[in-house]
């Protein structure tokens, strides 16, 4: 009994190697269509050829944006992005001030923060990042 259960011990223990590493080579990568707005949340990575963006972390939101409230500047919507071109990575960031829209370059590639959500907050308060998503369009 005591060598089916070592036989049984070693059988599995490659497949469960082998499961473990299938999942930290194949990452989850969001796949883009170049011109087409689409909605990307924080730490999420999104994927074309050999041209990837991870988007995070969230740095700041002081945006004007709640309503009944009168501000004396627009504020802005600060988030980072770690772009791997190639092979190649670069930090870099959304500043986005006023229309709370901005664009980055890499490679052939812009990158544009076309719209933040919520639009609107309930109170003047930090929102958990998890809350935050966000229209982008990648063009070449």
């Amino acid at each position: 009994m005591k060598n089916y259960n070592c036989l049984s011990i070693l059988l599995l223990l490659p497949l469960m190697l082998l499961a473990a590493c299938d999942k930290k080579t194949n990452a989850l990568c969001n796949q883009i269509s170049l011109d087409i707005p689409f909605t990307a949340k924080l730490d999420e990575t999104w994927c074309l050829d050999n041209w990837k963006i991870r988007f995070g972390p969230f740095l700041e939101d002081s945006r004007c944006n709640v309503p009944g409230i009168e501000c004396i500047w627009a504020g802005r919507y600060v988030m980072g992005a770690t772009i791997d071109n190639n092979g190649e990575t670069v930090q870099d960031t959304f500043y986005a001030v006023g229309d709370w829209r901005d664009t980055l370059y890499s490679g052939p590639y812009q990158v544009i923060l076309n719209k933040v959500f919520p639009e609107t907050r309930p109170t003047t308060d930090q929102l958990d990042p998890s809350a935050y998503s966000f229209e982008i369009i990648v063009k070449k």
